[in-house]
């Protein structure tokens, strides 16, 4: 070779050393690496005592390089020697000698486990959701071709308990989990963890190199979600709302509890609620919180916001008195009447909320601008939403005083021609229970990190809707709805005082009625607001469908949150039951001597 030729030589082969060498090198590196995800956590959804309603679990899918497979030799080792074999000894050969090892792992049969090994695909799925641990054991054979493909999987405890709150999840296109309904939505975000990941180089025979590359980034798990939900409350609420809709054949039903001082909802149940672990078992109109997406005339509920109105601008005393016949025209011609045929009747304002009279109430409203009623409607909280952390929330429907004719005119007086949610109607009676100071509802209660630092969930800020003495007279007067004479005495709860307002109303798109009663209790210092919602019972009324459901929830929370009966009031319901039974056995003598 010349000078010139070694020259060239000796320039291409410095050339593939400075230059091309560590690109090679790198080729080759990444050739023989193998790399993977190490998947986070979803972060736990949490009830407000720290049960666990969410749950996040890390599997793996175990699959095979079935081509690798069958070039696999399964050599001799010490447990092996003892039988009389040699280490290093090859005792075994491809797919046949994997299913083997891999079988008493997994409890499965070995031949069965074989035939799904034997072919041509590079990535065949021989078995799921395999935990950490048996992965490890698997992992430790060192069979090339065995790979894992490690999965988070959503696990939900409870069960179907709050499940229409909660949501479900699916599976992204790389595999992450995303929110579809409920909380898992609308906090996707703050439950989504960072990936971490992983990297190998392996030789030829698929072996681990030991003294090759090796990277491992933990994952970061998601945030933490403590709602507000008290789960034992949940499922009273959930299983008493399953009862009624049942029992009345109805489409379904919805319990809504709230904090009236602070907002938080103890219960959010819907009835048939979804088990978020099986969503599809459940009809999709079903998987959503109904209490919050559903909209419904009020019926009588809306009779509150009159008559609070009423009282807050002075154009009516609990202690006026009102001519109320069965029937009643006002002056543009519109009738109305009320729901059971009386003779006319001369009822103060508490008695038209105690008997629930549509045409006392429509006298009573008429005294009001119609511009003032509806700016009372809007600042209850109709036909705008909550902003509670749910998905879909529905802000009802108000038309503006332009829209109104001659008869929705009125009919607004006893909340028909409007609508809204159940939520809605929850947070009207909470607004008088909070001495008239409305706060919006939320559901969670606070966000907590991987190293356990907590964001509490401001309270939100409140809006006056009316004064605290309009709201302490209005209580008074919703306290006549539960007692004897009144439409929801199927509401009251042996020591305790309830305020409260049944609800019925024929629903305008369909047949049947939607049911309601919403009230609060202890009346004088309220814990709970309570609202009972079924949609197109046999049953008509809300005092009979509704009303004996917020009496067992109601009476429930109060043994939860440790509220104890007054004794004052035992006393006055034993003496007012004693009096009902002398005139009623008054009443047998006079009708015994005629």
């Amino acid at each position: 070779m010349g000078l010139t030729g070694f020259t060239m030589l000796a320039g291409t082969t410095a050339w593939r050393q400075v230059i091309e060498g560590p690109k090679l090198a790198a080729k080759a590196q990444a050739e023989r690496t193998v790399a993977w995800v190490n998947r986070a956590p979803r972060g736990d959804i949490l009830g407000r005592d720290g049960t666990v309603l969410a749950s996040s679990a890390v599997s793996y899918d175990i699959g095979v390089n079935q081509v690798k497979i069958a070039q696999y030799e399964r050599i001799a080792d010490s447990a092996d020697s003892a039988s009389g074999r040699a280490d290093n000894e090859v005792i075994g050969h491809g797919a046949a000698a994997a299913a083997e090892q891999l079988a008493e792992i997994l409890g499965v049969d070995a031949q069965e486990l074989g035939a799904k090994m034997v072919g041509s695909s590079t990535y065949e799925v021989i078995a799921e959701a395999v935990p950490p641990d048996t992965w490890r054991r698997i992992n430790a054979l060192a069979i090339p071709g065995v790979e894992p493909d490690q999965r988070t999987r959503r696990i939900y405890p409870a069960g179907s308990v709050a499940g229409n709150v909660l949501g479900y999840t699916h599976e992204g296109e790389v595999r992450e989990l995303i929110g579809s309904a409920g909380l898992e939505l609308t906090q996707n975000e703050a439950l989504t963890g960072t990936d971490g990941r992983g990297s190998v180089e392996i030789g030829k025979s698929g072996a681990i190199i030991p003294t090759g590359r090796q990277e491992e980034v933990p994952a970061t798990a998601g945030t933490t979600v403590r709602t507000t939900i008290n789960p034992d409350l949940q499922v009273i609420a959930q299983e008493a709302v399953d009862e009624v809709v049942k029992a009345q054949g109805a489409d379904w039903g919805c319990v809504v509890v709230m904090e009236p001082a602070t907002g938080k909802l103890l219960v959010l149940a819907d009835s048939g609620a979804v088990d978020p672990s099986d969503p599809g078992a459940t009809p999709e109109d079903s998987r959503n919180a109904r209490s919050v997406q559903a909209i419904f005339e009020p019926g009588s509920v809306g009779k509150v916001i009159t008559f609070a109105a009423a009282l807050e601008e002075g154009t009516m005393d609990p202690e006026d008195t009102w001519t109320v016949p069965y029937t009643w025209t006002a002056a543009n011609g519109q009738t109305f009447r009320d729901s059971h045929y009386h003779d006319t009747q001369t009822l103060t304002s508490a008695g038209v909320l105690a008997e629930s009279s549509n045409v006392g109430t429509v006298q009573i409203g008429e005294q009001l601008d119609d511009e003032v009623r509806y700016n009372y409607l809007r600042r209850f909280g109709y036909g705008e939403t909550t902003g509670i952390e749910m998905p879909a929330e529905s802000a009802g429907m108000v038309s503006a005083v332009a829209d109104w004719d001659d008869r929705t005119r009125y009919t607004t007086m006893f909340g028909q021609g409007i609508a809204g949610t159940a939520l809605q109607a929850v947070q009207v009676l909470a607004t008088v229970a909070n001495k008239g100071v409305r706060i919006a509802p939320r559901v969670v209660d606070a966000w907590i990190d991987g190293e356990g630092n907590e964001t509490p969930q401001e309270t939100p800020a409140g809006q006056r809707v009316i004064s605290e003495a309009t709201a302490q007279t209005l209580t008074e007067m919703l306290i006549g709805v539960t007692q004897e004479g009144g439409t929801a005495e199927a509401a009251s709860i042996d020591g305790y005082l309830v305020a409260g307002k049944t609800g019925t109303t024929e629903i305008l798109t369909e047949d049947g009625t939607v049911a309601s009663f919403v009230g609060f209790t202890p009346a004088r210092d309220p814990a709970i607001a309570v609202a009972v919602i079924v949609y197109r019972p046999d049953g008509t009324y809300g005092g009979t469908v509704s009303a004996p459901v917020f009496r067992k929830v109601a009476l429930a929370a109060m043994h939860t949150l440790g509220i104890a009966p007054d004794p004052s009031i035992i006393a006055a319901q034993a003496a007012a039951e004693a009096d009902a039974a002398v005139e009623a056995a008054q009443a047998e003598s006079a009708d015994e001597g005629v």
